[in-house]
């Protein structure tokens, strides 16, 4: 019967679709990256054999492809890339139109048999840790067993002692009698208050009240720093997925920053495509990172070029930020809310450029500062950028209709 099963459980499971993985080459690398590393040999071996292979031995493979062959999804197989890549063992790139992902594995079996060999390494670091942790466990259980007979000896030897005084102190005349009072003889100190002399202390309502305060913004207190000692702050990536982004489509290594799209326009970072969502507001640092992201900041400004400029746009993203950050400003006498001033750059970005729209405000600004002596910059610009943003694409089409 036991034969029957088992052969059945091989059947169902047969080689062709099975997914293999070097077990010592996952322990150096981890067990995700080897199953596709595995993949992606296989399918470099089919290419081969059906004459497939492009120029230097590269091959592509889809997202859904490969989730297909080893049940990992887009987000898995993205940072397995980029780990096979790290050390070495594969390429890829993003080539044609539209783009496709291409892989081709690189021949280094030197390198892999020193992935292959620090796995081994791993695996009996694992076996020796798992008997000392054995051996450290036996020894404490011991250690306890031991100390709780030494107690239990100790207790035993101290209730036969305290039996034995007991009964010396029982029978001797010369015994001290019991100097506890009786329930008919129990006495007072002569300055001891009773009960009926003791007056309550007089309610003082003010002082409760400032007592319920203090402890209502206590426990506030308490709760705000709760939330800041839970509050992780997003990763660059979660910021471009707010925006909807998949920074895979755009590039095959993670981005750290916005600097890692140094070299790349707003077309080519795909802005178009691209809404800032209502909850970026919450974080100043996430909103930072979003608009200089949209603007392209790192491809206007290259490392010490146009200081000046550069430090007025950052002066504008610290505003923009600021401004959402809090529910409303005030600009000339009306309350504007955080998500106009949203609605308004997403309105930008899907009809022109953000970094359109901050070329133009710095003629503006110029203006206004030569014209005008502004007490608070700051807040002034505020006031200024809500207006821009509200005027650009009109004056912008104005300026159109004029050259025309």
């Amino acid at each position: 019967m036991a034969d029957h099963s088992l052969s059945a459980i091989i059947e169902l499971l047969n080689p062709d679709n099975t997914i293999s993985a070097h077990r010592m080459l996952a322990h150096a690398i981890g067990m995700t990256e080897t199953v596709i590393y595995s993949a992606l040999i296989s399918k470099q071996t089919y290419y081969s054999r059906n004459g497939m292979l492009y120029e230097d031995g590269w091959f592509y493979s889809t997202v859904c492809d490969l989730q297909e062959s080893t049940t990992f999804g887009a987000k898995a197989q993205k940072t397995a890339v980029r780990h096979l890549i790290e050390h070495g063992m594969i390429e890829c790139e993003y080539k044609g139109l539209p783009a496709k992902r291409y892989f081709r594995i690189i021949n280094d079996t030197d390198n892999l048999m020193r992935l292959i060999d620090e796995g081994v390494e791993v695996s009996r670091k694992i076996v020796s840790k798992s008997k000392n942790i054995i051996s450290e466990k036996s020894q404490k259980r011991s250690s306890k067993q031991s100390k709780e007979n030494d107690m239990h000896g100790l207790s035993k030897e101290n209730n036969t002692a305290r039996d034995e005084q007991a009964a010396v102190s029982c029978d001797s005349p010369a015994a001290v009698p019991c100097s506890c009072p009786s329930a008919g003889t129990r006495t007072y100190p002569a300055d001891n208050k009773t009960k009926d002399n003791i007056k309550p202390k007089k309610y003082n309502r003010e002082i409760n009240q400032s007592i319920n305060q203090s402890n209502k913004s206590e426990k506030r207190c308490d709760v705000e720093k709760k939330e800041r000692k839970n509050f992780k702050p997003m990763k660059f990536t979660e910021v471009l997925a707010n925006l909807g982004l998949d920074w895979y489509d755009i590039t095959p290594f993670e981005p750290k920053s916005e600097k890692d799209f140094e070299y790349r326009s707003e077309r080519s970072r795909q802005t178009k495509k691209c809404k800032i969502p209502y909850t970026l507001k919450n974080d100043k640092r996430n909103m930072k990172a979003a608009l200089r992201y949209l603007c392209a900041y790192s491809y206007n400004f290259s490392e010490g070029a146009d200081e000046p400029r550069r430090i007025l746009w950052e002066t504008m993203i610290c505003a923009i930020s600021e401004m959402v950050e809090n529910d409303s400003i005030r600009v000339k006498g009306r309350q504007i809310m955080y998500y106009e001033i949203i609605d308004r750059l997403n309105d930008i970005i899907s009809r022109s450029y953000i970094s359109e729209c901050f070329d133009s405000f710095e003629d503006k600004w110029a203006k206004i500062v030569a014209e005008k002596k502004i007490t608070h910059p700051k807040a002034y610009m505020k006031s200024c950028l809500w207006s821009w943003l509200c005027d650009f694409e009109f004056e912008e089409y104005s300026g159109i209709k004029r050259l025309e």
